[in-house]
């Protein structure tokens, strides 16, 4: 019987390319499907995706397909749709023609796109290759011979390797008995196909001692585990006395085709032996040793999920994930670790697997240098003025006809920016814009244009630091760096424009200024800026005289050593809904675990340093593509939040909290910067605008693509997120007066 095995090996792989086909029904896929589908056919038969094209650069439309049995249109149940060449196609409900798998195809493409007809190896009985072989074994071994000389064939050596595998360990120790060279034409095609085997008949005999171990730990496993385990089948495989004609032969390598896909329908995962996987292994220990445990318990294909949360088949650039939380790269049963930098999850000291923090493994920018070498205390003229020593430069009576609200998006913005984009660098919405004189003046521009909300710094414009503006709007600037980071610019005192007060902002000759917000009540809150209107000081004075200070980056400053600082918080874990108002609170009250403090320029641009504390995700609030506006509908899911930050600044009015925001990689990098610190002020208006959250005591902050949650290229929703940190602990604020 062995002997007879090892005979047949060539056989096992050349009809595994001969399975039967299965026709399907004319239907529609859906398009969500049939986008991911298109490109995965595609790359898998190149050639046919290039025939198919051939026919729709001509005009080809899903009215032009037929029936392969020649009915006319709609198709009968499970008949295949071809185009007029002869591809076999589907179609999906917005009409869009894709091809079909390749089980249904009935036809193959040259790289020329010329296609010549697959051999018909279906028959009448439940073996339809050792049928076809029975009529005519020659022209089989033709057919054969055809594909092997297209090089098909390789890609059953596996297939081949697995079915030597599960056959020898019957007798592991007894070498194979030399196979007979077959004479005529069938024996050349066996003979042929036996040479390219060889190889992976000595590697699969040199590991069947592993392979049998590992069987029985799958075989243990899925005895403890009986709804995994594949439905019995009665033992199809032929005697010994058939398997000396091809047609046995054929018979017996259906049958274990048909146990391997058993096998795998099973989900019996291994790990990748790969050189390149084990390095992946080696790099991530932790995680490594986390999936190890899982693949004891009997990780099955069926267990694994989407990094997004989903099932599977995963959106283009997200990839599969563990229950554990590890992502992997799924391929013929066998799971390789991917790099970390493609990991959301990680391992803590005790062993667990936890969220990673989304700053971490980032790479360092200009400013977070600069942040972390600032050991100067910033001067301004404007901090030692006394009231009214500046030029005022605007005076505005807040109405809701002036100002933004949460519900209001950024559309006339944004196409200004875009158009402007397209003009030559010193001219802004129609106007000329180039400026004389120094940087210092070109800075000076800058604060008055987002002050005054002119839109009137020009796209290219060169700014002190070695800064050049990406983009420009109304309300916001984005200017990059020569290492290629952005940064987003604004006037941090639009949240505290709300109807009823009053804004009056001086402006000084070094280009800082004073800003003074004075409401209904009579309080005022006073920000101080430099600039480039960075926030060095901000102060609330009540009515009765009582100033707060909330803001102070004009205390000593103290350079940042990155490599000393703890390791980042625990990041909160995923919950798969929206957390209580308890769970809010017991979040955000987490104390940083540090011993000094940084002010807020250095929390803004050094991510290890922002880490300290952890974000929290505002699940309730999604945004709609390329949208910052938040509907009253959502803004009512902030309930919690809301009540959670106004209970904590009445405690202590000096609670500092920021709103990031953040963007998917689909657009412009500066696009996303300037729309993801739009969509963070929109939930800061929402807080202030529904749930009286004092609008002084938070910051808002986008950063684009930088900080991924689902570490993946493309349109995912669950990076298009805000967020919230209590950065109170780590901010060098002076205490209250």
């Amino acid at each position: 019987m062995r002997r007879i095995i090892h005979n047949s090996t060539a056989i096992i792989a050349c009809a595994a390319l001969l399975l039967p086909q299965i026709a399907a029904a004319e239907l529609r896929l859906p398009n969500d499907q049939a986008r991911s589908e298109a490109s995965r056919r595609a790359g898998v038969m190149p050639n046919l995706a290039n025939a198919l094209q051939i026919e729709l650069d001509k005009g080809l439309t899903a009215d032009g397909l037929i029936c392969a049995n020649g009915d006319p249109r709609p198709c009968g149940d499970k008949v295949r749709l071809l185009t007029p060449r002869g591809v076999a196609v589907q179609v999906t409900r917005n009409g869009t023609i894709i091809l079909a798998p390749r089980s249904q195809q009935v036809n193959r493409a040259d790289a020329a796109g010329n296609l010549t007809p697959l051999p018909d190896v279906r028959g009448a009985s439940a073996n339809p290759a050792a049928n076809a072989a029975q009529d005519d074994p020659e022209a089989l071994a033709r057919a054969l011979q055809r594909r092997l000389a297209d090089g098909e064939a390789e890609a059953t050596a596996e297939k081949a390797a697995r079915a030597i595998r599960r056959n020898a360990v019957q007798d592991e120790t007894a070498a194979p008995a030399p196979a007979p060279r077959q004479p005529g034409l069938t024996g050349k095609v066996l003979n042929d196909a036996q040479d390219r085997r060889t190889q992976a008949e000595a590697e699969a005999r040199a590991d069947v001692q592993a392979q049998a171990e590992a069987r029985a730990r799958a075989e243990n496993r899925a005895a403890q585990r009986p709804e995994r385990r594949p439905e019995t089948r009665p033992n199809t495989a032929p005697s010994a006395e058939t398997t000396d004609s091809v047609a046995g032969a054929l018979a017996a390598a259906l049958a274990a085709a048909q146990q391997d896909g058993d096998a795998a329908k099973g989900g019996q995962l291994r790990l990748s032996q790969g050189e390149a996987a084990q390095r992946q292994r080696n790099g991530q220990p932790g995680l490594a040793a986390t999936l190890d445990r899982e693949l004891a318990a009997g990780l099955a294909a069926d267990d694994l999920v989407c990094q997004t949360g989903e099932a599977p088949p995963c959106a283009e650039g997200v990839a599969l994930m563990t229950p554990k939380g590890v992502a992997v790269a799924l391929r013929d049963n066998q799971l390789t670790i991917l790099p970390i930098a493609r990991q959301t999850n990680t391992v803590d000291a005790a062993g667990a697997v936890i969220p990673r923090a989304p700053e971490a493994d980032t790479v360092e920018t200009v400013a977070a240098r600069e942040a972390a070498k600032e050991a100067t205390a910033p001067a301004a003229a404007a901090l030692e003025a006394v009231d009214g020593a500046g030029r005022v430069v605007k005076e505005q009576r807040v109405t809701d006809e002036n100002t933004r609200s949460s519900a209001e998006d950024f559309e006339a913005s944004l196409r200004a920016a875009l158009a402007q984009a397209d003009r030559p660098a010193g001219t802004a919405d129609g106007q000329s814009n180039t400026v004389a004189g120094s940087d210092d003046d070109d800075d000076n521009d800058l604060a008055k244009a987002l002050i005054l909300g002119l839109g009137a710094v020009a796209v290219g414009q060169m700014l002190n630091n070695n800064r050049q503006v990406a983009l420009s709007t109304p309300d916001r600037v984005v200017v990059q760096r020569p290492d290629g980071s952005q940064e987003v610019i604004k006037d941090e005192v639009a949240l505290l424009r709300q109807p009823g007060s009053t804004v009056t902002t001086e402006d000084f000759d070094d280009g800082s200024s004073r800003t003074i917000v004075t409401r209904e009540d009579g309080s005022k809150v006073v920000t101080i800026r430099d600039a480039d209107l960075r926030v060095l000081r901000r102060t609330l004075i009540a009515a009765d005289g009582k100033t707060t200070r909330l803001i102070d980056d004009t205390a000593g400053v103290q350079p940042v050593d990155v490599a000393s600082l703890p390791a980042p918080a625990p990041v909160l874990p995923a919950t798969g809904g929206t957390l209580s108002e308890e769970e809010l609170r017991d979040a955000l009250q987490r104390e940083a675990n540090i011993d000094r403090r940084f002010t807020l320029g250095q929390i803004r641009n050094i991510p290890e340093v922002r880490a300290l504390v952890a974000p929290v995700n505002i699940d309730a609030i999604t945004f709609d593509t390329g949208s910052a506006a938040i509907n009253p509908d959502q803004a009512r899911q902030l309930a919690g939040l809301g009540r959670v930050i106004q209970d904590a600044i009445n405690r202590n009015p000096q609670e500092i909290f920021m709103i990031e925001g953040h963007t998917d990689t689909v657009g412009a990098g500066a696009m996303n910067l300037a729309l993801s610190d739009r969509r963070a002020e929109s939930v800061a208006l929402a807080l202030s605008e529904y749930f009286d959250v004092p609008p002084e005591n938070i910051v808002v902050q986008g950063y684009g693509e930088q900080f991924l949650k689902v570490r993946a290229e493309g349109d995912i929703r669950a990076n298009r997120r805000a967020s919230v940190r209590r950065i109170t602990d780590l901010l060098q604020t002076a205490t209250a007066n």
